[in-house]
């Protein structure tokens, strides 16, 4: 029996993303008939119903086998369960009853017409619930919140300000706060950080990143403590410095310093402060301004009034330090003051009062203005009374004296009895040292007019400084060493200054007396300076170099360049361009760490430029090993890159083209190679 099926389809399937929620089945309608055309008999059948993407081959995108009723002539059945999913492109239907053959053709599906909508709602942007409450939502408005429609817009709107309720605050009972942002009254950020009306250090006073700005017409911010409590520590306004990484300040200025509290006054009237403070006297221990370590160790007060309700412009517990003058009308200190006393000092700098016998006021000594000065006697210290210059029974740690020869002695104990005599004779003044008192002692440094020397432990002259004198020309140093072969200074230095030798001199000399190193700035007159030495060793670099100028530069002038002789500038150098070139001149010295040895010019000649450019030495040179690679022993000549040197393969070519030999490798690419210059 073959089934032909005269059907009629309701799709009544919406996304779920649609405003009212609507069954997922699908309704068909149709006649069962059999080869003929004729209806079948009434009764039940059972029917596969399928949906394909293609009307004929395709996939099977859905199935259901269902009992279908037939009645009248007619069936009518619900499909149940069809994802509406699926429906995102075209499908086509079939049918088969049991035990017949499928249905030919297959029937296109079609959209009803109060489907058509369903196609325009996102399944994934569609509000199915709002806060857990499903299908019905009502929106209402609270207090001061209105809720108006109009057509799918809904605006929610809080009244009492014009910007509403944007929800970056938090209340939580009786507090509101916010983690950022400003709090602006009685003006906006413009008007409080204005450079213009208020100056640049008003601006670093009062900074943009502030939580809380306040501008008034008389006053900006006013905080009344009016709780009545027993807990001590309160205070109308409290300001706290506290961050969690140290930022120090840089200086006392409003923009460098940082504080829990600051002030500012920006008017320039009399009377106008930073920060006041005051207080009503009507309890002791109080002050208009504290200033306390956070422990209250230490602490300073303005306008304090103190246990005996005496009034203080400044109280505190602590010292008082200033770095500038300080004046006062009146120096009170009350310990241990009384009239005619002496103010006096330990050595800590902790001042108090003495009676005047306390400092030795005896009436032999006159001032006159800022002079002391007395007629005769000896001025002591560290003992009772002045002692004799051969009295061994005790020391003093100074003495001046002037009825014995010694005019000044300084004892000490320090690793047992000793003494310091300064005393002048014969023009000369003399400072020796003397194991005992008994005596003058051992001189070690004697001054005369022109000239200065320091003994050794012998007596000997050890340091001789010399003015202009008879037996030189000029200020002389001279150092003497303890060698018995010669009584000539090891060291001169001097200061010529006849009319042939104006300059300065160095001599060193061996222990025999013989001149081994002598260094002259103007050397018979010439101008010219000279260094005389057997031997010259220079330990900071290791390569002769001569200055040159360098010119026609091809490529950024660098150390370790290979440079040739410029034929169309007499006496300047140029980067080497081509290999083998037999204007190969040397190497700019100075690359690889290693620094020029020794440097020859001559200013304002032919011979002068520069840059260093090394002629014989140890130098690292740019290579190229691009001709083959660069084994220790290698000669070097230059290269077609400009600046480098690379492997003599050609030695023919070579002959007067070699810059040197290379002392360590180069394997491939470029890179700097220690060499031996030796131009050939």
């Amino acid at each position: 029996m073959k089934s032909i099926l005269m059907i009629t389809l309701a799709l009544l399937l919406l996304s779920v993303g649609a405003i009212a929620r609507v069954p997922e089945t699908m309704n068909v309608q149709g006649v069962l008939m059999d080869d003929l055309g004729n209806p079948l008999p009434d009764g039940d059948y059972t029917v596969s119903f399928m949906l394909w993407d293609a009307p004929t081959d395709g996939s099977d995108f859905w199935n259901e086998d269902v009992v279908v009723t037939q009645a009248n002539g007619y069936f009518d059945v619900i499909l149940n369960y069809v994802d509406p999913l699926i429906f995102d492109k075209t499908l086509w239907l079939s049918m088969q009853v049991a035990g017949d053959s499928v249905m030919e053709p297959r029937i296109q599906m079609a959209s009803v017409g109060s489907a058509l909508m369903a196609a325009r709602v996102d399944r994934n942007a569609a509000v199915l619930s709002l806060n857990g409450i499903k299908n019905n939502v009502q929106i209402e408005g609270g207090t001061n919140v209105t809720v108006t429609q109009a057509d799918s817009t809904i605006t929610i709107s809080a009244a009492g300000g014009t910007s509403g309720d944007d929800g970056d605050w938090a209340i939580v009972g009786d507090d509101l706060h916010k983690d950022t942002g400003h709090v602006f009254i009685g003006g906006d950020a413009a008007k409080l950080i204005d450079e213009e009306t208020q100056g640049d250090e008003a601006v670093k006073a009062m900074p943009a990143t502030s939580k809380l700005q306040v501008v008034g017409v008389n006053e900006g911010l006013a905080a009344q403590l009016v709780e009545s409590t027993t807990v001590d520590g309160n205070a109308a306004v409290y300001g706290e410095l506290r961050r969690g990484a140290r930022n120090h300040g840089t200086d006392h200025t409003p923009g460098g310093s940082n504080a829990g509290v600051m002030g500012y006054s920006n008017t320039g009237d009399s009377y106008a402060f930073g920060v006041a403070g005051f207080v009503s006297p009507t309890y002791n221990n109080t002050g208009a301004v504290l200033g306390a370590h956070a422990q209250g160790s230490y602490w300073a007060s303005l306008a304090y009034m103190d246990d005996n309700w005496a009034m203080w412009g400044l109280y505190t517990n602590s010292g008082i330090h200033t770095d500038g003058l300080t004046e006062t009308n009146t120096l009170r200190m009350t310990d241990g003051a009384a009239a005619g006393y002496i103010l006096t000092s330990d050595a800590s700098g902790n001042a108090g009062w003495a009676p005047p016998a306390a400092a030795g006021n005896d009436g032999d000594w006159d001032i006159v203005g800022s002079h002391l000065a007395r007629s005769s006697g000896t001025v002591a210290l560290g003992t009772g009374v002045p002692r004799p210059f051969a009295d061994a029974s005790g020391f003093t740690t100074l003495q001046i004296e002037d009825d014995s020869a010694p005019a000044i002695c300084l004892d000490t104990t320090s690793g047992g009895l000793s003494r310091w005599n300064i005393f002048q004779n014969a023009g000369k003044i003399y400072f020796a040292h003397a194991a005992t008192y008994s005596g003058l002692g051992t001189t070690a440094l004697t001054v005369e007019e022109g000239a200065v020397e320091v003994g050794n432990y012998s007596g000997a002259t050890a340091i001789r400084l010399q003015g202009e004198g008879v037996d030189s020309s000029g200020p002389r140093a001279e150092l003497f060493s303890t060698s018995p072969s010669t009584t000539l200074p090891a060291v001169s230095i001097a200061a010529q200054s006849n009319s042939s030798t104006f300059g300065g001199e160095l001599q060193l000399r061996d222990g025999n007396g013989q001149l081994q190193v002598e260094v002259t700035a103007n050397y018979a007159g010439t101008g010219v300076g000279r260094v005389t030495t057997p031997v010259l060793e220079i330990t900071g670099g290791s390569d002769l170099s001569e200055q040159f100028d360098i010119g026609n530069v091809l490529a950024e002038i660098e150390p370790g360049m290979v440079v040739s002789i410029d034929p169309e500038n007499p006496g300047r150098l140029q980067p080497s361009v081509s290999s083998y070139d037999r204007r190969v001149a040397g190497v700019i010295s100075g690359a690889g760490g290693v620094n020029t040895g020794m440097v020859m010019g001559q200013g304002g000649t032919m011979a002068d430029g520069e840059m260093p450019v090394a002629l014989v030495g140890r130098v690292y040179v740019w290579a190229d090993a691009s001709a083959g690679p660069i084994q220790p022993g290698d000669l070097l000549t230059t290269s077609d890159i400009p600046g480098h040197a690379m492997k003599v393969e050609d030695h023919e070519r070579a002959t007067g083209a070699i810059l040197g030999k290379a002392m360590t490798g180069l394997d491939e690419g470029q890179g700097l190679i220690l060499t031996l210059v030796t131009l050939q």
